[in-house]
């Protein structure tokens, strides 16, 4: 009967110890799953603030592209001068499109502006701008549709 009763007393501590060992285990687990959930909720709600602002953009650029297509300018009718500072700037601003198609355009119609100081060759330059905002976001759109949420 000693026997028995050192086994089912060495039983019973082995068993004790590997619940608290297991228990201790899954509050890491669990506390590893909240950080993850508040993680998921941030990323969620930072991923609809970046849609919305892609919405806005989307409208803003949609409003440059229909008022630069609204109207013509006579093509006679030029510009005083465009300031040095400012041409600079806008040469700077170009070069760092990222899209090396709609970068050489802008370039030149930028170039060609001004060397003519023509306003056709400026909104030229902003109708081209217009559609590269739309590309941008239409290409933005179609990668966010592979970054939904998943539940």
């Amino acid at each position: 009967m000693k026997i028995y009763s050192i086994f089912i007393t060495i039983i019973a501590v082995l068993a004790v110890a590997a619940a608290g060992y297991f228990y201790w285990q899954y509050q890491g687990i669990a506390r590893q799953r909240d950080f993850c959930l508040k993680e998921k909720a941030q990323t969620e709600n930072k991923l609809s603030q970046a849609r919305a602002l892609l919405g806005e953009i989307s409208k803003t650029s949609a409003v440059l592209k229909a008022s630069s297509e609204s109207f013509m300018i006579p093509g006679d009718l030029k510009a005083q001068t465009v300031g040095s500072k400012e041409a600079v700037d806008v040469e700077q601003k170009i070069g760092e499109i990222m899209d090396k198609t709609d970068r050489m355009m802008a370039e030149k119609n930028w170039s060609d502006f001004k060397s003519s100081l023509r306003l056709n060759s400026l909104f030229g330059l902003l109708r081209n701008l217009a559609g590269n905002l739309e590309r941008i976001l239409e290409r933005g759109r179609e990668n966010s549709h592979g970054l939904e949420v998943v539940k």
